[in-house]
């Protein structure tokens, strides 16, 4: 009775176009048996169904500390935003047991913590649901990126100041759909070190399938801005090189003056239908005019190596940044399409870099064709490499289009049965691009028996 006496209230006052006062409280929940707290802020000016922004302390930071996402946006443009505050975590690299967040890149009690927060926040305030948005500083920024791996389907977008995983923390990018991440780091920052930033950069590009040719706006002594320009069905990264900035959750070199209200305007393009294709894991653009692939972690043309990516892993020197092709367990399509001399064959590997590091694709394609091939990851979480070898290091071959999606098994039997039995050989394997095999390969094999009949083998 006193929620629908509060609820009654708080529509007529949404009715007028506000609610009645500021809140500014401190506010505790119970998750999973824990008492967790946050600190809850309406402004004035807060309309019924209003966005919501989640912003994250860093190590050893505090709810009341409201970093990075600062109440005078919040003022200006009538958005709520909650301050959680974090568990005490050991830090190897304090040595010693802070305030924080498990951004490990996989789903946790802060997880859990989140979602509470949301299902509370809006039983009090209703909230718009498609447009509930997530910041973090430092430790902060490394949960937003571990939100937008496990949470896509929750939260709209992303902003990162100062933070990206590192160390003990690995970046994750096998999320549910690509994001919209915009990414603030300080040139003098050498404690989440600028200098591994490139890394991160292209992660998350080829993860989003967005334009590796970034459009630069340069304003001398206050920033560099890149923005990667979302392409078909996907969405941007936008990164923000500051200059005279260390580590820091809030610097005043944007073009809007206001680190917190260039990510609101981040925030404000975006809803949670905002359109995507879901199915897209990982488009790397590697054919984009003006990028050169070599320069970012890539292999090519070398000896019979037209291409390879994933290859570096954790050491000292990187501090477990690196660039990875990463896949949860499911089904998928590799897709792209070759020019070349005709009567020419490619070989296309994916092998599993972590645990068991076994091989899960290894078929032969032909040159000249468009490529779909379909493979399974088993075991859960793992990283990649992905091999595209030619017969001979004369050959000249070029790879477009390059992509992996997530797939379905009809979509596999579909590619399957466009594969004319008149041209198989009895009793030979041919891979799911009609390419004659030697021996069974992991996948899907498919076999035409001497009574004419064509079967799949999953190996």
């Amino acid at each position: 009775m006193k929620r629908k006496i509060i609820m009654s209230f708080l529509f007529v006052l949404a009715a007028l176009g506000v609610w009645a006062a500021k809140v500014d409280k401190a506010q505790t929940i119970i998750v999973n048996g824990v008492k967790r707290s946050y600190n809850l802020y309406v402004p004035n000016n807060v309309k019924e169904n209003a966005p919501l922004v989640f912003s994250l302390h860093g190590t050893g930071g505090h709810k009341e500390d409201k970093s990075p996402f600062r109440t005078s946006v919040a003022d200006s443009k009538g958005c709520i935003v909650v301050y959680p505050q974090g568990t005490d975590i050991y830090f190897p690299v304090f040595g010693g047991t802070l305030p924080g967040w498990h951004s490990e890149g996989v789903t946790s009690d802060d997880i859990e913590f989140f979602k509470a927060i949301i299902d509370k926040v809006d039983s009090e305030y209703p909230v718009d649901h498609e447009r509930i948005y997530c910041c973090g500083f430092s430790n902060g920024g490394m949960m937003t990126y571990t939100v937008a791996n496990v949470a896509s389907d929750i939260f709209a977008a992303f902003a990162s100041i100062s933070g990206f995983p590192l160390n003990e923390f690995h970046l994750h990018h096998t999320s549910a759909r690509p994001v919209p991440f915009l990414h603030i780091h300080g040139k003098a920052d050498d404690f989440v070190k600028y200098s591994l930033m490139p890394s991160i950069v292209d992660n998350m590009v080829a993860r989003n399938g967005a334009n590796p040719v970034p459009e630069v706006k340069t304003v001398s002594g206050k920033y560099k801005k890149s923005v990667y320009a979302a392409t078909e069905a996907g969405f941007p990264y936008i990164y923000y090189e500051v200059d005279g900035m260390g580590h820091n959750d809030y610097t005043a070199n944007t073009e809007d003056g206001n680190s917190a209200l260039t990510m609101w305007k981040f925030f404000e393009q975006y809803t949670l239908s905002s359109p995507c294709d879901k199915t897209l894991k990982w488009r790397p653009n590697i054919d984009a005019e003006g990028w050169k692939p070599n320069q970012h972690g890539w292999i090519t043309n070398t000896t019979t190596t037209l291409l390879l990516f994933g290859r570096d892993q954790k050491t000292n020197a990187n501090q477990n940044v690196y660039r990875s092709l990463q896949f949860e367990e499911g089904k998928y399509k590799v897709c792209f399409s070759t020019e070349g001399e005709e009567g020419k064959m490619l070989t296309v590997k994916l092998q599993k870099l972590t645990g068991s590091k076994n091989v899960v694709l290894n078929q032969q394609v032909k040159v000249g064709k468009d490529v779909q091939l379909f493979f399974d990851i088993e075991g859960g979480w793992g990283e990649y490499r992905f091999t595209i070898l030619r017969e001979s290091n004369s050959d000249v071959v070029t790879v477009k289009d390059l992509a992996i999606y997530s797939a379905t098994a009809d979509e596999e039997a579909a590619c399957v049965s466009s594969i004319s039995s008149n041209n198989l050989v009895s009793n030979a394997i041919y891979s799911t691009a009609g390419i004659k095999q030697l021996s069974l390969n992991r996948g899907v094999n498919i076999v035409k028996s001497s009574d004419g009949s064509v079967k799949k083998i999953l190996r």
